[in-house]
């Protein structure tokens, strides 16, 4: 185990060594990790005006805190259904409005919640 206090460079370890995903108190999983690194990339995406052909960076990128949010707060979910809802949530950005894909990511998730498939 990497001692993350000592160590500037320990998120990279993260990356590298699976075996060690403690940064400080907190524990990140894979998904975890994904989802921050996809925040960066879309963060910088927005920040270099980079085009994303199809998708507006500022939905994809509240699309990802919102995923970042429920999968930290809930971190006992299954990992299929939760991954089937989030393309299903990425994809439908491309068609309706924030509004909608958040009321459609938070009933689904509720849906799934109740229906004990999470």
């Amino acid at each position: 185990m990497i001692n993350n206090r000592k160590n500037p460079l320990a998120f990279f370890f993260i990356i590298l060594y699976p075996e060690s995903m403690y940064l400080g108190p907190f524990y990140f999983d894979t998904k975890e990790i994904f989802l921050i690194l996809a925040a960066i990339l879309v963060g910088c995406a927005m920040f270099f005006n980079w085009p994303l052909y199809w998708f507006d960076p500022k939905i994809l990128l509240m699309l990802i805190i919102l995923m970042l949010i429920t999968k930290g707060l809930l971190p006992a979910i299954h990992n299929e259904a939760f991954f089937i809802l989030a393309l299903v949530t990425i994809f439908l950005s491309l068609y309706l409005p924030l509004f909608q894909i958040v009321l459609f990511y938070f009933i689904s998730f509720g849906l799934f919640r109740l229906m004990k498939v999470i």
